[in-house]
């Protein structure tokens, strides 16, 4: 339960970093004060509404602050080239935060013992729930519940972290106006129907306002899907995204976008059959 809560907390702050910035002052202290208020409202649910233990939680506060402060939001950019200041030297090293964070929630799935729980949101299940909620184990719903917040736009900071430097949303957005790279991954005017890639995490790059939600949009179906075992709409959704993708990658001849997709792809299905088979492993007990 307690992966679940960390899930919750880093993929609610990165929804809140992503819509709200942190580029200018201004934004930032907005951002700090709603992520604090939501993790304040996240631990009062946690501790006395699950029963976890106060110790633990601020443990899962402190892992998730150490995601935020090691990572970068991925927003639509613009078509100018980036004016903001270079990240510091510990948002620039690579996929190391997302290691981290794998082999916390390995450490948390299979070492921490389960407690037993008890507070008002139990109550709330166990008494006045609907009848679907009441079935399915506590822990299976706070599982989740943190991994759907996190497949939404936390994810979309893991698939950056895994692009090769050429490929990243940083460089691309670095790139000199009109060159290969800037003419491939920059947002075209209004009107234009193509998009960089879509559904691979390149949230960061889109040319159309709707791309950025195509990825989580998919990576909560495809998770949702491996739940309740509908493995042929999983394989059917995998193969429509490659068919549809397939002509533009034929036409484009630098190979970048073609690396760009399949990375992209590989990384967020797998994060998207990590959390159905976390919430799967939480449903057993």
């Amino acid at each position: 339960m307690l992966a679940g809560v960390l899930l919750a907390l880093i993929g609610t702050a990165d929804v809140v970093r992503t819509r709200t910035g942190t580029d200018a002052a201004p934004r930032r202290v907005l951002t700090v004060i709603v992520v604090l208020l939501l993790w304040i409202g996240m631990a009062v649910v946690a501790v006395p509404g699950l029963g976890l233990p106060v110790g633990a939680v601020a443990t899962a506060i402190m892992l998730a602050a150490l995601w935020i402060a090691t990572t970068t939001p991925v927003r639509p950019t613009d078509a100018r080239p980036s004016t903001t200041p270079p990240r510091v030297w510990w948002r620039r090293s690579g996929s190391w935060p997302s290691v981290l964070l794998a082999v916390a929630l390995a450490v948390l799935l299979l070492t921490v013992p389960s407690v037993d729980p008890s507070g008002f949101v139990v109550e709330w299940q166990r008494g006045s729930a609907p009848a679907f909620v009441a079935a399915v184990p506590l822990a299976a719903i706070v599982g989740g519940v943190g991994a759907a917040l996190f497949l939404v736009d936390s994810a979309n900071v893991v698939v950056a972290q895994a692009l090769p430097p050429g490929l990243s949303p940083d460089t691309v957005s670095q790139s000199v106006e009109g060159g290969p790279a800037w003419r491939l991954f920059a947002r075209r005017p209004r009107g234009d129907a193509r998009t960089a890639a879509d559904g691979d995490g390149s949230e960061g790059t889109v040319l159309l306002q709707g791309g950025r939600m195509i990825g989580p949009i998919e990576r909560l179906l495809l998770a949702g899907f491996s739940l309740v075992g509908a493995f042929p709409v999983v394989a059917a959704l995998i193969a429509a995204k490659g068919i549809v993708r397939f002509p533009e990658i034929r036409r484009e001849t630098t190979g970048y976008q073609a690396e760009y997709f399949l990375i992209g792809s590989l990384v967020s299905w797998a994060m998207a059959f990590a959390a159905a088979g976390m919430c799967w492993l939480l449903a057993q007990g």
